[in-house]
């Protein structure tokens, strides 16, 4: 797998916290060894069945930093082939746009609460 932006975080945060690697994989209820490769990337982020643990033993740690980071470790992929023509469009379109970076903040806003249904 290799560079784990989830794994980075976890092992800077818990370095920064002086806990060992052993101390929190313990307190998981995970082997040091699994711990260890998923902060070195050669596995994915933690399962979330664990995240709650993690949130009480490493300060300074939340679920939504969780999140984030395991959504930049794991890439999205979209699989438009079989959606409609409309949906291709649309996905094409934001991937463009999302790669350029050049969307407004209030766009950015706009949209984001379209796509979660804040609208209603």
């Amino acid at each position: 797998m290799g560079e784990s932006i989830f794994g980075n975080f976890i092992r800077a945060r818990r370095v920064a916290a002086e806990m060992s690697l052993r101390a929190v994989a313990d307190r998981l209820g995970l082997t040091h060894v699994y711990l260890g490769e998923v902060e070195r990337g050669v596995r994915g982020p933690l399962p979330k069945k664990y995240w709650p643990v993690l949130i009480e033993t490493i300060p300074g740690i939340t679920e939504s930093e969780l999140e984030r980071k395991a959504a930049q470790t794991k890439p999205l992929q979209l699989a438009l082939e079989d959606a409609p023509p409309r949906y291709q469009e649309l996905g094409l379109a934001l991937a463009r746009r999302i790669e350029r970076r050049d969307l407004q903040n209030k766009e950015l806003d706009d949209l984001l609460r379209l796509l979660k249904g804040e609208d209603e």
